[in-house]
């Protein structure tokens, strides 16, 4: 449990510093003098947008599927037959002796 828990916030660590490596690489190299067709830096920006565009597909992929199945389980486990109380006005029963 350790490792996959330490696995998660490594690899949670790279993807940020990854957004953020490439949202500074792009702030700085904007406006940038491009030498034509074989511009290096233009390359490297496209594939910094393009790393951009991939990464948020997937944390929103993540994030929606998160958000369902939270609220399927919160749905399910919440059901009014799991959650309905047994008492005896519930079940109809006559207390009188």
């Amino acid at each position: 449990m350790k490792k996959t828990k330490r696995a998660a916030i490594v690899f949670a660590c790279v993807l940020f510093f990854a957004m953020l490596l490439s949202v500074l690489f792009i702030a700085h190299e904007t406006n940038h003098e491009c030498i034509g067709e074989d511009c290096q830096v233009c390359a490297r920006l496209a594939a910094c947008e393009n790393s951009l565009k991939n990464i948020s597909g997937a944390v929103t992929a993540s994030a929606v599927l998160a958000a369902v199945c939270f609220v399927f389980v919160r749905t399910l486990l919440c059901s009014p037959v799991l959650c309905a109380a047994s008492s005896p006005v519930s079940l109809k029963v006559k207390l009188s002796d």
